[in-house]
């Protein structure tokens, strides 16, 4: 680090290691913000994956059971009908300045499903089950959107921490102990002149 030694240089050196010293605090609390905020989204996922896989194995059960009772045909026919139409929301939400996706889902029937019966139970409940393990696979994708973004800021974070930490508080303290002992030296210096100037007055008395 170049820099003049002088007492100005000197103080300005030690207002600057202030400045690294508050901005690593902030960015460490940042970090802590951002690493609990990482756990508890892990610990959401893992839950909501378990829900997802859950919600899909019963939905494959039941699309059996329908295909048992209606018939590949009536099975196909069901499938390609529009029975629904969903709209789907994306937009951002900040979370401590970090954008993080917010997913929202709208289903609109446009036809009605046909009538419970003996003959359709099974269909019914498929087409039921297959729209709410959809609305479980969006909340599962917000979820990782967000551990995902927030990751990335995290490992950013991280970065900063050990840059100031690591790499500038030290630069910093060097060139205020190598300002110090060159301001300590002129004053030593100054001092012997002083003594030696005040010796060759006393003589020449």
């Amino acid at each position: 680090m170049i820099h003049a030694k002088n007492k100005t240089a000197l103080l300005e050196l030690k207002k600057d290691l202030e400045l690294v010293h508050s901005g690593a605090e902030i960015l460490e609390e940042k970090r802590n913000i951002l690493l609990k905020e990482i756990i508890s989204l892990l610990d959401e996922v893992e839950k909501e994956r378990q829900n997802l896989d859950k919600a899909v194995r019963e939905s494959y059960t039941v699309l059996i059971k329908a295909f048992m009772e209606s018939g590949k045909v009536q099975l196909k026919k069901e499938a390609s009908l529009p029975v629904f139409h969903g709209k789907l929301h994306v937009y951002e939400k900040s979370f401590i300045g970090i954008l993080v996706p917010k997913i929202t889902y709208e289903l609109q029937q446009i036809r009605f499903p046909l009538n419970i019966s003996g003959e359709t139970l099974f269909l019914e409940l498929a087409r039921k089950s297959f729209t709410e393990a959809t609305a479980l696979i969006l909340a599962l994708a917000e979820i990782e959107f967000k551990a995902w973004r927030i990751a990335e800021e995290l490992k950013k974070t991280v970065v900063r921490v050990n840059a100031l930490q690591k790499y500038y508080v030290p630069q910093y303290e060097q060139a205020i102990k190598e300002t110090s002992a060159s301001l300590e030296e002129v004053e030593r210096e100054f001092l012997i002149v002083v003594k030696k100037a005040k010796e060759r007055s006393m003589d020449q008395h």
